[in-house]
């Protein structure tokens, strides 16, 4: 009963940012063949799932056209995306949600 009352009292920001979230992981998970349920917001991307800048590259331009994004190369240096958490942050900051 509390899950169901901490729900409805999100705010469209939070709700926004879990979808933001998942699709990450959905991506994420399509690309390293991994069940989404073991990608979390901590997971890392060098560290946890060996991921290299090409991986990062092609990340980012899958979530360019599931999301219809455009990220802006000026906007992150390398390394700026450590985890599944701060990308889907950055993602979050470029929808505007």
């Amino acid at each position: 009963m509390d899950g169901a009352k901490v729900l409805a009292e999100e705010t469209p920001e939070q709700a926004a940012g879990r979808d933001v979230t998942r699709e990450v992981i959905r991506s994420v998970a399509a690309m390293t063949r991994r069940p989404p349920e073991g990608i979390t917001e901590g997971t890392r991307f060098h560290q946890d799932l060996d991921f290299d800048s090409t991986n990062v590259l092609e990340l980012l331009m899958r979530l360019e056209a599931d999301l219809d994004i455009e990220f802006d190369p000026d906007t992150f240096g390398a390394g700026a995306f450590e985890t599944v958490g701060s990308l889907s942050a950055h993602v979050r900051r470029i929808c505007g949600a």
